[in-house]
């Protein structure tokens, strides 16, 4: 196990999106995190409108001293579906980017990339997925032997119980499983050591309610930057307001593990009938560890504390 004063060495692939944006804000400071390289793919907008608010988040919050790369402008093998109807049209909920940044993505392959960092540090980095994970299956597809070398995924994006209606589960799909089920399949089934961040972990056992969005506004400058973004982020489909954390669950999966319970099972992704569709078969000897429960009140208690230890940004008069 990792000293405390040792960072964990990690690439995000993201695709911002508000809950990535916000992960992302938290992870940029981290005493723990050792972030190598960013990589971007298509996901809750185009490929080019994520990048851009990447980057402008890196700007906004001075750690443009991270290699940004490029990464999938579509999935594997299907078109790709749009969240602008939750993330809004900018990516960033009701917080408006500015049209263009000053800092510019590396130049070269994502992949490629990815994976010369990994071989050049065997088993000392982690993935963290928050978007598709396209650009980890095509880096498993062109270099097979990179599954002995990394470290461990953390990653979320997916409804292994789906929708309770009328009695009966339904709507297995989760936005990130079902833009690339394929990728998502190869990922899983690859032999790389996985801890999986359910949907419902983030929309109803970790979500933020109302009074705890005003709560981050009220904190300091990067929280009601937060603020902004999720006050155009609202979950759908529920009776109250709340904000799901699913990006950061699977950030915080990685850095502070002891605010999950999980559990060793099987998980199998459809690519057929129902593309994206996710079971899960609780069982010792299966492919992933999946969080099925978290300490929510030491959860959002870390948040805050985070958003605290930001103060010295001041973006507002």
């Amino acid at each position: 196990m990792a000293s405390k004063k040792e960072k964990i060495k990690c690439i995000i692939d993201t695709d911002p999106g508000v809950d990535d944006s916000a992960a992302i804000v938290l992870s940029l400071y981290d005493e723990r995190m050792d972030i190598k390289m960013f990589t971007t793919v298509n996901g809750n907008r185009d490929l080019e409108t994520v990048t851009r608010n990447l980057l402008h988040v890196l700007e906004k919050f001075g750690r443009t001293d991270i290699p940004v790369y490029k990464g999938a402008t579509k999935a594997m093998f299907r078109i790709s579906p749009d969240a602008a109807f939750i993330h809004q049209h900018e990516g960033m909920g009701n917080y408006i980017p500015p049209k263009t940044v000053k800092t510019k993505p590396h130049e070269g392959d994502a992949i490629e990339a990815m994976y010369e960092l990994i071989k050049n540090n065997p088993h000392e980095i982690c993935l963290i997925l928050l978007g598709p994970q396209t650009n980890a299956g095509l880096l498993i597809d062109r270099h097979p032997d990179v599954v002995e070398l990394i470290k461990h995924i953390y990653c979320e994006g997916c409804a292994p119980y789906g929708l309770k209606t009328e009695g009966k589960w339904v709507n297995y799909v989760s936005f990130n499983a079902s833009s690339d089920p394929e990728a998502l399949k190869m990922v899983m089934e690859s032999g790389i050591p996985i801890t999986m961040i359910p949907s419902r972990m983030g929309r109803e056992l970790a979500n933020f309610t109302e009074k705890d969005v005003l709560h981050i506004r009220d904190i300091n400058d990067t929280g009601r930057f937060i603020y902004e973004m999720y006050s155009g982020y609202w979950e759908h489909n529920y009776a109250d307001r709340r904000i799901a954390t699913n990006d950061t669950c699977a950030v915080l999966a990685l850095r502070n593990p002891k605010l999950f319970k999980t559990k060793r099972a099987f998980f199998t992704v459809d690519v057929g009938d129902m593309p994206g569709k996710t079971l899960v078969e609780f069982n010792k000897r299966g492919n992933v560890n999946f969080a099925y429960k978290v300490n929510r009140k030491s959860m959002h208690k870390f948040y805050y504390n985070a958003v605290k230890k930001l103060d010295r940004f001041k973006f507002y008069e």
